[in-house]
């Protein structure tokens, strides 16, 4: 299930035996005329701290590492 962060990123959540871990999507260019967005991975199957430092190093705006830090109760 995708968890929006903002309107450009979601993440979403896969349940592991020691610890959970996140996958973080764009949406595909060209979604404008879409009821239901496409989305692209950016990244591969990360720990819940691990995503949070590659949020904050590919995001200037540091409201997407905030929320997703909220999200996954860091």
């Amino acid at each position: 299930m995708f968890i929006n962060i903002s309107n450009t990123i979601s993440v979403s959540k896969h349940l592991g035996q020691q610890q959970n871990n996140w996958i973080c999507y764009e949406p595909l260019e060209g979604n404008d005329q879409r009821k239901k967005p496409l989305w692209k991975r950016q990244t591969g199957l990360m720990s819940a701290s691990a995503m949070h430092n590659w949020l904050t190093s590919q995001y200037n705006d540091q409201n997407a590492a905030n929320a997703f830090r909220n999200i996954s109760g860091m």
